[in-house]
């Protein structure tokens, strides 16, 4: 397992296509394939020392067959959040979590873009995440301290 040190050579996007049956919260199997997944697209994650107070965009497209769709605990929410907790880190969960970000919380994702499609087999079925992320928007205060004690206008 290689760690990156540097953020120049991060993908940006990172895509990651998974293919199963997506799981609700509970399923290991489901966590152990995006796992898998993850390692098949970027052999050497996981990615560390990203920026500090980075932003996350996580889309993720659900293929399931018509059977899947039609059930009624086809929520997205369900669907979504072993995906998140799996790829970053969450403080709410033990086991497999962080395999992409192991750095970053989960809590630093702040869109996501969720959808399910209709797909004619099981073999079609899975997940295709993109993550996306921008540094922060919150300027460097240590850095603009002088501005607050510099000259003053006097009226």
């Amino acid at each position: 397992m290689t760690i990156h040190q540097s953020r120049d050579d991060y993908p940006n996007p990172w895509q990651i296509q998974v293919r199963g049956h997506p799981a609700r919260r509970k399923s290991i199997s489901w966590r152990e394939a995006v796992r898998d997944a993850v390692m098949d697209a970027y052999p050497q994650a996981p990615f560390t020392s990203l920026p500090l107070g980075a932003r996350f965009t996580v889309e993720v497209i659900f293929r399931m067959t018509r059977e899947d769709l039609v059930r009624p605990a086809a929520d997205l929410d369900n669907f979504v959040k072993p995906v998140i907790d799996t790829l970053f880190t969450s403080q709410n969960v033990s086991g497999l979590t962080g395999v992409l970000l192991p750095e970053v919380n989960d809590t630093r994702v702040f869109k996501l873009l969720l959808e399910k499609v209709e797909v004619k087999t099981p073999q079609e079925q899975g997940a295709d995440i993109t993550i996306t992320w921008l540094p922060s928007v919150t300027p460097d205060l240590s850095m603009s301290a002088t501005a607050c004690t510099g000259p003053t206008a006097t009226a």
